[in-house]
């Protein structure tokens, strides 16, 4: 092995554990292992009338915090949890970025991004507002997962992935907030669905039951590429 590769692998390995350290008490949830034994995702067909009849959820929502140019600070009643901020104008980086604060889960959103040797990777956490704990919700790909929907009472967060190398690809990953719980429970996978034939635009909740969800196919037409819609709804059993 040439000594500037390894000298970048364990640069990228002390700055995962840099990053990771300030956030001590973390869980990680969505692994594909877990959701392969669990029931999947059935969904019947709908349509545009029926999903514009629901609200899109307009969450994370802005909440200020204090920052500066290299770090911002969420505050937790337990503790203050400091972040490094991202910063991509260097070719070797690690960080985070603030996207906002969930009200009825009281939890921050950010995600964590790091690059080595031009490649690229993000995941999306949720950040505790009274505990401080850390929760990283894991993509299927190098990217972060799309911020969770949760539902309409926040029993469940439904959240989505479009695999960015492969057309026409997604996967949706369906979590239970289990209030009460320990930390380390207070997420668990309950459903999934993936597929090679479509993508996911958005996701609307009904109730805490039932979502529909909003998907398109990219296609060539007149020498443009277009989406061409279609919709269809599920129910959690």
């Amino acid at each position: 092995m040439k000594l500037k590769h390894c000298c970048s692998i364990i640069f990228f390995t002390v700055c995962l554990v840099n990053a990771n350290a300030q956030n001590a008490d973390k869980t990680s949830v969505g692994y594909l292992g877990n959701y392969e034994n669990l029931p999947k995702i059935k969904f019947v067909q709908s349509n545009e009338a029926e999903y514009n009849q629901y609200k899109t959820v307009s969450e994370p929502i802005t909440l200020k915090i204090k920052e500066n140019k290299f770090n911002f600070t969420l505050p937790t009643k337990a503790k203050k949890v400091k972040f490094k901020k991202t910063n991509q104008e260097q070719n070797d980086f690690e960080g985070y970025d603030y996207l906002g604060y969930y009200p009825k889960l009281k939890m921050f959103a950010v995600t964590e991004n790091s690059s080595s040797e031009n490649l690229t990777f993000s995941s999306f956490g949720l950040v505790d507002s009274l505990t401080g704990h850390y929760y990283s919700v894991i993509s299927i790909g190098d990217g972060a997962i799309e911020p969770p929907i949760p539902s309409l009472n926040s029993k469940y967060l439904v959240y989505y992935y479009n695999l960015a190398y492969k057309a026409n690809s997604c996967f949706i990953g369906l979590l239970k907030v289990n209030i009460d719980d320990k930390p380390v429970d207070h997420f668990k996978e309950t459903m999934s669905f993936e597929t090679d034939r479509l993508a996911v635009e958005d996701i609307k909740w009904i109730d805490d039951k039932n979502f529909i969800v909003k998907t398109y196919i990219k296609e060539m037409k007149n020498d443009s590429m277009v989406k061409i819609f279609s919709y269809f709804k599920s129910t959690i059993e």
